[in-house]
């Protein structure tokens, strides 16, 4: 993939990186906090944007972390060409070569949703650019589009041929209450932001969206998970909500994940660093303090550390 710098600004205010990866693939880049600091890269899930994170990153800036936000392809500021390679495993080259471009290896993700299947298989392609993975309401996904996706679209669709755009953020900021645990967040000003992105051509971003209904991945993932070796923590909103991790979705990464850690998050929904930015919060920080000293093993089943110091095995709840 060709790289070419468009214009770079440290921060995520008005002016972020814009960074062609391709002829037409532009993507948004946001890098703040220290930059002598390890690197946290944070990647928003299809709903998403840099902004969401606008909670979380202080916390992390406050623990002496640099976070770089990377918006995919088709993700909330970034371009949305048509007749381009939307699979996983493509959006999955493009964040490598951003962070080829940033020289930046080893660094903890923090990814959500179907950002976290992404992220999936950059570690097994890439694996030397990530040291573990905080993974917000994540799995392995095989494709981008989920069920409830498909549903929504089909109602997307018919909202976009009435005119009607005011009513397709409606529906958007309904969709992203349904998702949350605590829905006060999703204010005005925050769907504004949340849907920015969309908003300025409605037609590409639904077309985008059937791309992705249409591809196939050159690759399955879940077979695959055993090939990352680097720790892995899975936070789980508990609260009943839309676009959750069902049981069969946990289950995979409990048997596919050499290490792996789950937490729930009481009273969150999918988007937890809205909700309750100081779990992920802490979640990162304990990964990196752990990769520090070493204090997550590479090998062995899938556990979990213990609260006596042990390790527990991990079994899905009941409820997913």
């Amino acid at each position: 993939m060709k790289m070419i710098l468009l214009w770079l600004a440290i921060g995520c205010g008005s002016a972020p990186a814009v960074l062609e990866v391709a002829p037409s693939e532009e993507l948004t880049v946001c890098s703040e906090g220290p930059q002598d600091g390890e690197p946290v890269v944070l990647i928003p899930g299809l709903s998403g944007c840099s902004y969401g994170f606008r909670k979380l990153t202080p916390l992390l800036h406050e623990q002496g972390l640099r976070t770089i936000i990377i918006e995919p392809l088709a993700v909330g500021e970034s371009a949305r060409p048509l007749h381009v390679d939307y699979t996983m495993t493509a959006q999955a080259a493009r964040l490598g070569t951003v962070l080829d471009s940033l020289e930046i290896e080893d660094a903890v993700f923090v990814a959500q949703g179907i950002s976290g299947a992404i992220v999936f298989r950059l570690a097994v392609e890439r694996p030397e650019l990530l040291s573990g993975i905080v993974s917000v309401e994540g799995g392995s996904a095989e494709e981008a589009i989920s069920p409830n996706i498909r549903n929504t679209l089909k109602v997307a669709k018919v909202l976009a041929k009435m005119g009607g755009k005011g009513l397709l953020r409606d529906r958007y900021a309904e969709n992203l209450k349904k998702s949350s645990g605590d829905p006060s967040w999703v204010d005005r000003r925050t769907v504004g932001r949340y849907f920015r992105g969309t908003g300025r051509d409605i037609s590409a971003a639904l077309g985008v969206m059937v791309a992705m209904t249409e591809q196939a991945e050159p690759w399955a993932m879940t077979p695959r998970l055993p090939e990352i070796r680097i720790p892995v923590i899975v936070l789980l909103g508990s609260a009943p909500h839309e676009a959750e991790l069902n049981s069969e979705d946990i289950e995979i990464l409990r048997q596919g994940l050499v290490n792996v850690e789950f937490r729930d998050v009481p009273g969150a929904g999918h988007f937890i660093y809205e909700e309750q930015p100081q779990a992920v919060a802490e979640a990162v920080v304990d990964m990196v303090t752990n990769l520090s000293v070493g204090g997550f093993s590479s090998v062995g089943a899938t556990l979990v550390p213990g609260d006596d110091g042990g390790t527990d095995s991990v079994q899905p709840r009941n409820s997913r």
